[in-house]
């Protein structure tokens, strides 16, 4: 066997379930696979107060409330009171970890690598807020829009797939604002035919209404 076959890159979620992987585009929206992303889940009985005031030493601002979401790269997701993820698409996990493990406590806090088991489709375009608002209960819409728009996330369901969806500016944060959606690798495939087929409606919407959201 060539040596170079073990360095081969794995393949990624929607490659594993059979599927090029290559961007969808409709009129208003873009959905493509993020496949290089790090994915650390932390969880303290720290108080958020104490470590947020740690990491902070180590250059990483941690949120204190479910559902906030601060940072570009690496960004910092509030799940719920002490448990966040981390998301990067330029760290590698353990250069991340490294600059985190000499501020927590072992014995009160834990950081796991979680980017093997979870996948990462973005959403951007001036339908993704409508595409989403289709699919879930959650108001993407008004979280979305004017100029007062922040940087959020939230845990939802959609056709009973759970998911966890960040609103960000990605990269250096200059770039527009998108959807990330997080969720278990299995569900690649499901998720990815899910969007795209529900996408020309959202089209419909976003063209019919842009402006009055």
């Amino acid at each position: 066997m060539n040596s170079n076959e073990f360095a081969a890159v794995p393949p990624s979620p929607l490659q594993q379930a059979g599927l090029q992987g290559d961007p969808f585009h409709s009129n208003s929206i873009e959905l493509k696979e993020i496949t290089s992303a790090t994915i650390l889940r932390l969880h303290s009985l720290t108080s958020a107060e104490t470590l947020a005031a740690a990491l902070e030493t180590q250059g990483l601002t941690l949120p204190l409330q479910t559902n906030q979401s601060t940072g570009s790269d690496p960004a910092a997701l509030c799940l719920r009171p002490r448990e966040w993820l981390l998301f990067s698409e330029h760290s590698e996990a353990e250069h991340l970890a490294s600059q985190i493990r000499p501020a927590i406590d072992p014995d009160q806090t834990t950081l796991l690598n979680t980017s093997d088991g979870l996948a990462t489709f973005r959403l951007s375009g001036p339908g993704a807020p409508w595409l989403l608002s289709k699919l879930s209960g959650l108001d993407f819409l008004g979280g979305s829009s004017g100029a007062g728009a922040v940087q959020h996330c939230a845990r939802t369901r959609m056709a009973h797939a759970a998911v966890l969806v960040h609103y960000h500016r990605p990269g250096d944060g200059d770039l527009p604002f998108v959807f990330d959606l997080l969720f278990d690798r299995s569900l690649a495939k499901y998720l990815w035919e899910l969007l795209s087929e529900s996408a020309e409606h959202a089209d419909d919407l976003a063209n019919a209404f842009e402006g009055s959201s």
